[in-house]
């Protein structure tokens, strides 16, 4: 089994001066590459870090920052990446938590680091200006890559059986709880990316995600894999969707791995054309559903490339995944697409409540297990969390099989795919009645005029929960009335929402999923402040109804 860095070196010895990483108008090749991060690596055990350690990146998307990530495991060690947006208290918690034994910052974090960790720090970017001199502890990014390369750090110098990077990921106790995958978890996923795609030294792949995000592990490691170029795309481009098309054309991008959102952003811009006239050959989406209608129109604007659903918590990394099909994005239809089957590496089970497998046949539903090779190995230092997130799988005449519970809930359709139905903890009682928020959520995004939706349950003062659905308009107005209708004609009364709240866009996290915890900040906001743009269209029958 193979670790992640072991392809750098082949193609660093192969194609020295072939392109590896672009930003902007830098270009590294994987010759400096290799070169860079094994010199970083020498800097790193110079400086105490051993095999088995954790080492933090908190630093933004940059060259820099794909050095440090080869770097870091060309040492043996695992990569701690945090959030460059993050609180310092949270990036606090997340290094002593892992106890790292080096931090890779951003220059703009090295005096906060100096005062509350004792660990030695790598500093990326000019030294900031003030504050007290810098001391033995830090050490410049230009002197971290002048040390010799270390020898032997083209080899397999990590346990491939060990940790390669931790994933934070929020937590229901209120802290961040670090995923820890491993080469072989990551490897299973890159290698299978590398052959389904078809990845190649061709192949220019657009780095949509933040690297603490778990769909940057194609960009990093498939790509490297295969011998192409990823092409980061600059932090401040996330968000816009016109930023995005433009980067697609102007960066040649033949392959492109995103949220949703991101797409749906991209399609919303007045040079939503760009891409059709662009490279590319191939559109990869996770994280979250697409709305059928935008998929629809995706496919309608890319008619030659090959669309695909991927789907896995960070946890699984990918472990199911269907190719978009003509009948998929056929015009009238309203469900939006499965998720699919299960990549050949994993082995995935539907359980009831009780945690009973179910026969995987048409109809079948409940929450969606997995194993196999690209499982996580447990979370950080949290035995407790890990045992309960599994589930023993009875299987006839051999062992259980550990499976992780992915809370997600799947139905089985006719043609044996997984469709995701939601999460088990985003079921809410809605008048007695049990509600899924993702069933509602696809029925207004298929609506007319609406080109994003999101919902959510809340208290309406009187201790009931009601379901308000706030929605993006395309380019007409709004319909309101006609939404309502749309979700009487296509679920039961009492899961139509009580209120709609219409916006211009909705808010999204880091990593570009819909934040629901601003959508809830803003409603309040909303109550405060009568300007907001709200519509209301609701009790009479929602209220009356007395089923």
């Amino acid at each position: 089994m193979n670790v992640l860095g072991d392809r750098l070196s082949r193609w660093a010895e192969e194609r020295p001066d072939a392109s590896a990483v672009e930003f902007g108008n830098e270009t590294l090749t994987y010759g400096e590459l290799d070169r860079h991060s094994s010199a970083l690596a020498r800097t790193l055990r110079d400086n105490g870090v051993v095999a088995g350690d954790r080492v933090g990146l908190w630093l933004h998307k940059s060259i820099e920052s794909v050095i440090a990530v080869h770097g870091v495991l060309k040492t043996g060690a695992a990569y701690v990446p945090i959030d460059p947006s993050a609180p310092f208290k949270r990036a606090a918690h997340i290094l002593a938590h892992c106890e790292v034994a080096c931090v890779i910052a951003q220059d703009d974090r090295v005096e906060w680091l100096r005062s509350n960790s004792s660990c030695p720090i790598v500093r990326v970017g000019p030294a900031s200006s003030g504050g007290p001199p810098a001391d033995a502890s830090v050490i410049g990014w230009e002197r971290a890559l002048a040390a010799v390369p270390l020898e032997g750090a083209r080899g397999p110098a990590a346990d491939p059986d060990g940790p390669a990077f931790i994933l934070h990921t929020s937590g229901s106790k209120g802290v961040p709880k670090g995923v820890v995958l491993s080469h072989g978890n990551a490897g299973a996923f890159v290698e299978w990316a590398v052959g389904e795609f078809g990845l190649g030294p061709a192949d220019r792949v657009a780095s949509h995600a933040p690297f603490h995000f778990d769909l940057s592990v194609l960009d990093l490691f498939a790509t490297c894999a295969a011998g192409g170029c990823v092409v980061l795309v600059p932090e401040s481009h996330v968000g816009l969707g016109g930023a995005l098309n433009k980067f697609v054309a102007e960066r040649r991008i033949t392959v492109w791995y995103s949220v949703p959102g991101a797409l749906t952003r991209m399609l919303a811009a007045k040079n939503s054309g760009l891409p059709a006239g662009s490279s590319l050959r191939a559109v990869l989406f996770a994280g979250e559903p697409f709305p059928i209608a935008r998929l629809r129109e995706l496919h309608a604007l890319l008619p030659g490339v090959e669309l695909y659903n991927l789907y896995g918590p960070t946890e699984t990394n990918v472990c199911v995944y269907h190719r978009v099909r003509e009948p998929d994005v056929a015009e009238g239809r309203r469900a939006p697409v499965p998720i699919g089957r299960a990549c050949p590496y994993a082995t995935t089970f539907v359980v009831d409540g009780d945690g009973r497998p179910l026969r995987h046949a048409p109809g079948a539903y409940g929450e969606l297990c997995v194993a196999g090779d690209s499982v996580m190995l447990g979370y950080w230092r949290d035995d407790g969390l890990t045992a309960a997130k599994t589930a023993r799988i009875p299987r006839d005449g051999a062992e259980p099989l550990d499976a992780y519970r992915t809370g997600d809930l799947v139905r089985v359709d006719d043609d044996l795919n997984y469709v995701f139905c939601g999460r088990a903890d985003d079921m809410v009682k809605i008048r007695g009645h049990r509600v899924e928020i993702g069933e509602i959520e696809a029925v207004l995004a298929a609506a007319d005029g609406v080109r994003e939706a999101a919902c959510v349950a809340v208290d309406d003062g009187s201790g009931e929960r009601i379901l308000e659905a706030y929605v993006v308009p395309d380019e007409r107005p709004l319909d309101v009335p006609g939404i309502r209708r749309h979700c009487l004609s296509e679920v039961p009364r009492y899961m139509v929402p009580a209120r709609f709240h219409v916006r211009t866009a909705l808010p999204v996290t880091g990593t570009g999923k819909i934040d629901r915890k601003r959508l809830g900040a803003s409603r309040a906001d909303a109550r405060a402040d009568p300007r907001e743009d709200v519509r209301e269209d609701v009790r009479e029958d929602v209220r009356a109804d007395p089923r």
